[in-house]
């Protein structure tokens, strides 16, 4: 490996200055004074430009190697150029940060930078409007202590990204989405968006929808008795008897409609998480086994169930999410077909499965299907007296249980819809029944 030119050179300077050394003390005598003293004035010039090189560190002007040659110009010429290097990006990365503050400042979404302790590590302007902070008293402290609210609190320690929803703290009749996002292994961005707006339409449109359903359901009722006495009136002629029985099953439709549609705004308006009610899932699903295998005696209906898993939740809930997953399952599973279903404690939770050989759903439906009056297939769910809610109701009544819902399907060969429960809301059978007789 070949020496550097600079370095040749250096080296080349040093052999010339001790062959003079040499030379004198052969001439004069006492070769080794001489060379002594040579090598200690070439190491008092080079520490010289050594101190010299330090000053241009500091940022101070050279004198000794501003107009030398060789390594030390070379080792100069380098340093400056490191040093406008440095300095260019320091520019550039402090125009960024202005760049950033500006934009970020201009947003309307609140944006909190937190470390792994949850401490607030800087925020932007819209997060003194929202939330209140201010820089000189609010960083360092924890976001859980000035965003008080027990959702956000239990959110934070789930470590979760998903969306949930917060009365605005300045303002405990707006709301603020709150998203938490890693975006480092030790600082996560939490963003907090205004949607008070979107909110009290959102109410609105539920109380419209719950104050009409009320309203319809007194006329449906009249309707629906008018339609069984002229059925059972004997003067009226049989040819009404067919547009008679079409009316009412028109009227009981409407009514379950109506009777889903208050389910569902009942879910929506509720605040906060289902109750911590123990409920004995395996004696819930027999009966709604028992009750659904007689109505369709053609299907198999298979339980497997793990009786010694229990949770807490609400009754009501739990039996809508329950129910209208089975009997969704045997409405769409062509006879003979099977459906099975299960409930089983895993690692982390417990997860219900309704699993059937069906018609299936195309697999670009499946993302939909939990929408307010959707069907995959409209006539068919109409023939079978379906409302296009049930699966709504199901994914609101399993979020306020903290569960979520995974859908698979095939057309032609089936469809595997499963809960997954969260472990707080999973107990023991029997330790939660002992728990629930002491309290």
């Amino acid at each position: 490996m070949s020496l550097p030119k600079r370095w040749a050179s250096h080296l080349l300077q040093l052999g010339t200055w001790v062959a003079a050394a040499l030379v004198l003390g052969a001439t004069f005598g006492r070769p080794g004074w001489w060379l002594a003293a040579a090598l200690a004035v070439w190491l008092a010039a080079t520490l010289y430009k050594l101190y010299d090189l330090d000053r241009v560190l500091d940022g101070e002007q050279a004198r000794s190697i501003v107009t030398t040659s060789g390594l030390w110009a070379e080792l100069l010429a380098r340093v400056v150029r490191y040093k406008d290097k440095a300095a260019a990006r320091k520019k550039k990365y402090h125009r960024l940060l202005r760049e950033v503050r500006e934009s970020t400042g201009a947003l309307r979404d609140a944006g909190v930078i937190l470390n792994s302790q949850n401490e607030i590590e800087w925020f932007n302007v819209a997060a003194t409007v929202l939330l209140g902070l201010e820089p000189q008293r609010d960083i360092g402290q924890r976001i859980d202590n000035l965003v008080r609210h027990p959702d956000f609190v239990e959110y934070l320690k789930s470590a979760s990204d998903r969306v949930i929803y917060i009365p605005a703290p300045k303002d405990p009749s707006g709301r603020l989405s709150v998203q938490v996002i890693p975006y480092s292994r030790r600082q996560r961005l939490a963003i907090f968006r205004d949607v008070t707006h979107e909110y009290r339409l959102e109410r609105t449109r539920r109380d419209f929808v719950a104050n009409a359903s009320h309203e319809l359901r007194s006329p449906l009722t009249v309707f629906g008795g008018y339609l069984e006495s002229m059925l059972e009136d004997s003067e009226i002629p049989s040819t009404w008897d067919g547009p008679i029985e079409e009316m009412q099953r028109q009227v009981d439709r409407m009514t379950r409609i109506i009777r889903d549609l208050l389910e569902l705004s009942r879910l929506e308006s509720m605040e906060g998480q289902a109750s911590h009610d123990f409920i004995d899932v395996t004696g819930m699903l027999k009966t709604i086994g028992k009750e659904l295998s007689q109505a369709v005696p053609g299907l198999t209906l298979e339980l497997d169930l793990d009786e010694s898993t229990a949770l807490l939740g609400e009754e009501t809930q739990l039996h809508s999410i329950f129910y209208n997953l089975m009997n969704n399952a045997i409405r769409f599973t062509p006879e003979p077909g099977r459906v099975d279903v299960s409930w089983k404690r895993i690692p982390g939770g417990a997860y219900f499965e309704v699993s059937d050989t069906g018609v299936g759903i195309p697999e670009e439906l499946i993302p939909r299907v939990t929408e307010r009056f959707f069907r995959v297939d409209p006539g068919r769910s109409r023939a079978s007296g379906g409302t296009g809610l049930g699966l709504a109701i199901v994914k609101h009544a399993l979020h306020k249980h903290g569960a979520t819902l995974r859908i698979e399907s095939q057309v032609g060969t089936g469809s595997s819809f499963r809960c997954d429960f969260p472990s707080d809301r999973v107990v023991a059978r029997g330790s939660a029944r002992q728990a629930v007789v002491q309290g």
